[in-house]
């Protein structure tokens, strides 16, 4: 008989972190299945405790790391706030997410909002994660031109709700994307998604937005430079950290929020959802996002457990809670599925803006030096 673990029991298992555990599926190294609930993930035991007896090839060189120093004016961020084009996110939280991707754009917020217009005859499919998304912008560059970023960018973003089953063409892009989950979505929900979308719209040189940076700089079209960003933010260590806070909090439901923080502190894991390489007090979007996932009508009684959880690591965890909770949180509470995209999807109209700030520059201007190892 099959005995199937959690994935937080699973990394303990490992010694890994919850990353890592999801990188390992990314790889082939372990697979998982969907707990019967559709929401948790489940590994079998017996292959993670194969995983742990097979023999590591050890390098003996230090891992190695490449930084990257990029002038930009598409973001401004420090441990004060983040500004897009010298607008603070508080000032634009509540703007909808075509206007401020379009001031990202064109560095001008435009007065009304504007229209997107889908591309017709794309073939619909049923579930909408990073990996659909990549096969819409794959679509999208195979019928028809795609030399102007903004325009492949409205094109794809305009494309995704009737792409995914919601075929309505008037109201915001935040309501329309949350429709393709929800038929009916309350205001508050569809607030909270353009909020989300708002907050997430650009972060300065992420590592998916590096990628979408070198593609650009080989002169790459528009849709293979988001090619390029999707195939990134797809990866377990890069846009998957609100599935793991949603994985968290699926967790905390289930057992109790200190139960489950404690044992990952027990294990020395990484807990999801906490902390900043950049924000070392609060990330100054987690309680923008928050405040807006406190709103939302709660038939399930989730928003108890997000404010569990944040009570007790208040008292037990050194880092502050940062916008993957927040996002997670939404997810959770809002009714959505742990793959959902927002992310990517948000995360798009920064892209496109360092897209075009890359060619100012120097074509080809990324290069790497081998360091030669042993093997």
């Amino acid at each position: 008989m099959t005995t199937f673990v959690r994935a937080p029991e699973a990394a303990r298992r490992l010694g890994v972190s919850l990353p890592t555990l999801y990188a390992y599926v990314s790889r082939g190294r372990v697979s998982r299945v969907t707990a019967a609930d559709g929401r948790a993930s489940l590994f079998d035991v017996a292959e993670l405790d194969a995983l742990n007896t097979r023999s590591k090839r050890v390098s003996k060189a230090p891992p190695p790391t490449i930084d990257v120093l990029i002038a930009s004016s598409v973001t401004q961020l420090n441990e004060d706030g983040l500004s897009y084009r010298n607008r603070s996110v508080e000032s634009l939280i509540d703007e909808p997410f075509e206007r401020v991707a379009e001031l990202l754009w064109t560095r001008s917020l435009p007065r009304s909002t504007p229209v997107w217009r889908a591309v017709d005859g794309i073939e619909a499919s049923q579930h909408l994660d990073v990996t659909e998304l990549m096969v819409l912008a794959t679509a999208l560059i195979r019928s028809g031109p795609n030399d102007d970023a903004p325009e492949f960018a409205r094109a794809f973003l305009a494309s995704i709700p009737p792409h995914f089953g919601n075929a309505e063409t008037t109201g915001t892009f935040a309501r329309r994307l949350t429709r393709t989950w929800h038929p009916d979505p309350p205001t508050e929900l569809v607030e909270a998604v353009n909020s989300a979308l708002v907050l997430l719209a650009d972060h300065e040189l992420a590592t998916s937005t590096l990628a979408v940076r070198v593609a650009a700089s080989v002169r790459s079209s528009p849709g293979a430079a988001m090619l390029a960003g999707l195939a990134t933010v797809e990866g377990a260590l890069h846009g998957s950290a609100a599935r793991f806070a949603h994985d968290l909090l699926v967790d905390a439901e289930e057992r109790g929020a200190r139960v489950v923080l404690d044992e990952l502190r027990a294990a020395r894991q990484r807990i999801a959802g906490f902390g900043h390489k950049i924000y070392r007090q609060r990330d100054p979007r987690f309680d923008l996002l928050l405040g807006k996932v406190r709103q939302l009508p709660d038939p399930q009684r989730r928003l108890p457990i997000v404010e569990s959880l944040l009570v007790e690591a208040g008292a037990s965890v050194p880092q502050h809670p940062n916008i993957d909770l927040a996002l997670g949180a939404l997810h959770f509470v809002g009714g959505f599925p742990a793959d959902t995209p927002l992310f990517a999807i948000a995360r798009t109209a920064g892209w496109t803006a360092h897209y075009l700030e890359e060619l100012d520059e120097r074509p080809v201007r990324y290069r790497g030096l081998a360091r030669p190892v042993r093997t």
